[in-house]
């Protein structure tokens, strides 16, 4: 083995020096010069580096470390160095040597940041925080030596962030409580932002006001519930300059019930660096019953009309153990004590000597019962004087099965004048309570105190007055005795919110009268510990009256409508009638040249009649529907050369299809009449020309989306937009876009239909209808309907003009009401030579059906009396299976779905029909039932 040089190691430092004291009897390694040359080393190599280095060595684990690692091990220094590690770091052994151990054996390097360790440096144990690496040390044949220990200290920065997290938890702790001091003290808070001229405020605000809860309000609604107008404006005036007063006192007439109320406010401003105010940040309170208390000490005596203004409660909050731990600046602005003096126990230096013991003993009962606690006693001021104080505090539970109380809510109001005046005030008690009294038996509504089971325990005499019970009546029984039946679940569920300790705010129910009549009733209602108080207003009368007004409302609706209807169908009546009178004087007259003028004139009124009453089908979703997917792309696209041609050259058309729009489910050329009554009231919208863009895309709709729509679920939506640069809408001509018979175009150029009948069609389609509009900048209505997957959508067939078919002596059974109709079916059958047989109802018919007569097809009236006729036509299929069946109908309210309506070897045709289309019809039905069942000779 090498020898050492003379003066080994090599060094000034005072660890060095300490190992070239070593001899072979202070270490269990021996004398230096035999140390293993890895060791010796290792140890040049540690004893001047800056950091906290410590090599074990060995199985032992002898230690050597260099002046950096000293402080560390504290009062162990020196006699730790050159023994084994197991001598000296006792406390931490059991966490050491495994990890010496491991690396030792394993030869693996072990790290880890702020690993704590309890060491004793300084005489007693302390929890202490390291970032460590330890690491092998290898002799020269490759077996481990050794372990290398580099350590650093990082206690004080785990101390540190241990601190702040502390101290958010606490923050966070500070605004709970200060949000429940805020609620247990009828406190509102409020941030006034100046340039914007709007509060930020909390629910007890809100409250406090009448307004309603939200986050932000405009300050001028605040202002103008104030009563002085001159501080009213001197207050929005000076709030630019920072003139504005900060602590005051002023009344509000409450938005909601108009009630007068004192409000309370103490504010503070914050400025810019340039000293401008840009906030204001502050508390109300309602502090109406201070202002009560104080005009009846002025009316009971002279000496307290300047009685100084009400101080806001002082509030303070306390852990389970009842140990104090916040406090409002209220607490400490009256005893000039910091939060170190008053936390904890701290609070009891204010008490008065005298009062302390029975204090302390009331507030230790209340902590083991977990009860309410209430006393009177006398708090030292901060200029010495002693003032009565009425003391409140209520702990809340955090969980309600467990009943365990984690905070205390509790608050001091400043007695001492009632008390030294409360001899003289005994009169002015009495009187409130009579006041109380009087108010509980005058009061017009109703009362009732019960518990949370509903068992009444108290009712006002206003309940015989309004509902005929009588007190005796009504004792022990259960409030939802006399509710309504439907009103009882809802009530039992409010029951149940009042005994967890929520506030019951307009809840609405019938009432049974003693004679059995109902009664509506709005209550409010707020729970103790063991009963449920409730205030009910009878708003019968109110309702009853927005009945009336919604009937109302309806009635103007309906006699619009009518007038409408009675306009235009007197029109085209005269125009049927009047054509049909000239015809039958001329033919009595001889002179039929000019006929055909005539018939083309009644045609053409019944034709637009017949049109008009397919608009307000549309219009009420009544109309008959044959749905199926509609390619909009390809509609739109074979209908531009028309629309290009309707528009006319002032207006240019683009148009826009995404190939990927798809499908809609709907009704084609329903869709189409659409598209085209938006594109002619666009065009009506540009007299000077402009632009019309009708774009075709897909949209998906959200839950949000639809929320407020009834009728409309979130899915995959076809869109189209018809979009001009007319004139636009101004938002009441808006409002009623989509009303029957609203029109903005002079008499006789528009029917008020065209809209109307478009949003009619849309909603029964299951879509949905946007209309944007703003004037000067045009108008964009938007369809929504659903989208038909990846059904493709086949071309539609057009069917060529033939002459009318002819049967060859199939039997058909016409069952219709009308005697007009059904003469005219039945000659137009007989003339295309078929046989028929006549029903005049679904009575009528059934007989028929039961019989053994021939019938090859069914025609029928879906809206007979009695039997309809799609029940009509499930009988007849339970005689004849297989019969086919042609429904005709004007209007059927549950066939305006087609494809939900009929079933197979069904059709329909709706009324007023074409001869023609009638015909054809019947030909193919009676075609197709030869080629499927084969022809029944007669």
């Amino acid at each position: 083995m090498p020898s050492l040089p003379d003066q080994w190691p090599i060094g000034d430092s005072e660890t060095a020096d300490l190992v070239r004291r070593l001899g072979a009897a202070d270490s269990p390694l021996g004398a230096p010069a035999q140390w293993p040359v890895a060791l010796r080393t290792t140890i040049d190599l540690l004893l001047p580096s800056q950091a906290q280095i410590v090599l074990f060595w060995g199985p032992d684990f002898v230690a050597f470390y260099n002046d950096a690692y000293a402080p560390t091990i504290g009062h162990k220094h020196p006699a730790a160095l050159g023994r084994p590690a197991c001598e000296h770091w006792t406390e931490l052994w059991d966490d050491l040597r495994p990890l010496l151990e491991r690396v030792l054996l394993d030869g693996e390097t072990v790290s880890a940041n702020d690993r704590p360790f309890l060491i004793n440096r300084h005489g007693e144990p302390e929890q202490v925080f390291f970032d460590i690496s330890y690491s092998p040390v290898r002799e020269i044949d490759g077996r481990v030596g050794g372990v290398l220990c580099i350590v650093s200290e990082t206690t004080g920065r785990v101390r540190m962030t241990q601190a702040l997290a502390a101290s958010e938890s606490r923050t966070r702790e500070t605004n709970r409580q200060l949000q429940m001091a805020q609620a247990a003290g009828g406190i509102g808070v409020f941030l006034l932002d100046i340039q914007a001229d709007t509060l930020s405020v909390s629910a007890e605000f809100c409250r406090i006001f009448g307004m309603p809860v939200r986050t932000t309000f405009d300050a001028f609604e605040i202002d103008r519930l104030r009563l002085n107008r001159n501080e009213r404006m001197s207050t929005r005036e000076n709030r630019t300059d920072g003139s504005a007063p900060l602590n005051v006192e002023y009344r509000i007439r409450r938005a909601g019930d108009g009630a007068l109320r004192w409000i309370s406010r103490r504010a503070e401003m914050v400025r810019d660096d340039a000293g401008r105010p840009i906030l204001m940040r502050g508390v109300v309170q309602d502090i109406t019953a201070q202002k009560w208390a104080e005009a009846t000490l002025r009316e009971s005596e002279a000496r307290f009309r300047a009685l100084a203004q009400a101080v806001p409660n002082q509030v303070w909050t306390a852990a389970a153990d009842g140990q104090l731990d916040w406090f409002s600046e209220s607490v400490y602005a009256y005893s000039q004590l910091t939060h170190a003096e008053l936390a904890g126990n701290g609070w009891t230096c204010m008490v008065h000597p005298e009062d302390l013991p029975r204090v302390m003993e009331l507030w230790a009962r209340s902590l083991a019962l977990q009860s309410a606690y209430e006393t009177e006693f006398r708090l030292r001021r901060h200029d010495g004087a002693w003032r009565w104080h009425l003391v409140r505090a209520q702990p809340l539970d955090a969980e309600a099965d467990v009943g365990v109380p984690v905070r205390w809510v509790g608050t001091n109001t400043d007695i001492d004048d009632q008390k030294a005046a409360q001899a003289r005030l005994e009169r002015s008690v009495e009187e409130r309570t009579r006041d109380r009294d009087r108010l509980w038996h005058l009061s017009t509504d109703i009362m009732v105190v019960a518990d949370f089971g509903g068992r009444i325990t108290a009712i006002n005499p206003a309940w015989e007055e309004l509902l005929g019970w009588t007190e005796t009546e009504l004792l022990g029984s259960q409030i939802l005795d006399v509710l309504h039946q439907d009103d009882v679940a809802a009530a039992a569920a409010e029951l149940g919110q009042l005994a967890r300790g929520h506030r019951m705010l307009r809840f609405e129910c019938r009432l049974r009268h003693r004679d059995g009549s109902y009664r509506t009733v709005s209550w409010t209602a707020v729970p103790d510990d063991q009963f449920l108080h409730a205030v009910g207003r009878d708003i019968t009368a109110l309702r009853e009256s927005e009945a009336r007004l919604r009937q109302s409302q309806k009635m103007e609706a309906i006699g619009q409508l009518t007038g409408g209807i009675a306009h235009d169908f007197n029109n085209l009546l005269q125009g049927i009638t009047g054509s049909i009178e000239v015809m039958r004087r001329r033919v009595v007259l001889g002179r039929t040249e000019g006929l055909e003028r005539y018939m083309d004139a009644a045609t053409q009124s019944a034709q637009r009649a017949a049109s008009l009453i397919q608009r307000l089908l549309a219009f009420s979703r009544r109309q008959t529907l044959d749905t199926r997917p509609v390619d909009v792309s390809r509609l739109i696209g074979s209908i531009e050369e028309l629309l290009r041609r309707t528009l006319g050259e002032q207006v240019q058309l683009e148009v826009q299809l995404d190939a990927d729009a798809g499908a809609a489910l709907c009704d084609e050329s329903q869709l189409e009449s659409a598209i085209l009554n938006l594109a002619i009231n666009a065009r009506d919208a540009m007299p000077h020309g402009g632009e019309l863009h009708i774009t075709a895309s897909q949209a998906v709709l959200t839950d949000a989306d639809t929320r407020g729509h009834d009728g409309l679920e979130p899915g995959h939506y076809c869109t189209i937009a018809v979009a001009d640069s007319g004139t636009g809408m101004p938002p009441d001509v808006l409002a009623k876009a989509f009303d029957p018979f609203f029109t903005t175009k002079p008499i006789g150029q528009g029917t008020g239909l065209g809209l109307s009948m478009v949003y009619g069609f849309v909603q029964q389609s299951l879509g949905h209808v946007h209309i944007q509009s703003q004037v000067g900048q045009g108008t964009t209505v938007t369809l929504f309907l659903p989208r038909a997957g990846s059904e493709d959508t086949s071309d539609s067939v057009a069917t060529a003009a033939a002459a009318l078919p002819h049967g060859s002596g199939e039997v058909v059974l016409v069952v219709e009401d009308d005697p007009g109709v059904r003469l005219l079916v039945l000659d137009v059958l007989e003339d295309l030579g078929y046989r028929t047989l006549q029903a005049a109802d679904g009575g009528a018919a059934v007989p028929i059906l039961q019989s053994g007569q021939r019938i090859d097809l069914l025609v029928s009236d879906v809206g007979l009396p009695g039997i309809n006729g799609r029940q009509l036509a499930e009988i007849a299929r339970q005689h004849r299976p297989g019969l086919d069946v042609l429904f005709m109908t004007g209007y059927a309210e549950h066939a305006t779905t087609r494809a939900e309506f009929l079933a197979p070897g069904m059709q329909m045709i709706a009324k007023p029909f074409a001869i023609d289309d009638f015909a054809h019809m019947v030909e193919q039905i009676v075609r197709r039932q030869s080629r499927t069942h084969g022809r029944f000779e007669p």
